[in-house]
């Protein structure tokens, strides 16, 4: 399984905190069932028209 590592600045962290507070989960929760699903919804289209263009695609299922 691939890991990776994020790094983030005081206010995006401000911001993830107080979302997770709101809905009684952690912040790694709240990255892993909501932040990083939607992100990939909504780029996979893209993903996919770089895939065209790139060897490698940038995002693998």
């Amino acid at each position: 399984m691939s890991k990776f590592m994020m790094s983030l600045g005081e206010d995006a962290y401000q911001v993830l905190q107080l979302e997770a507070k709101r809905r009684l989960i952690s912040i790694q929760e709240l990255l892993r069932a909501v932040i990083i699903p939607e992100w990939v919804t909504q780029y996979w289209d893209a993903q996919k028209a770089l895939a065209r263009h790139v060897t490698q695609p940038l995002i693998r299922s």
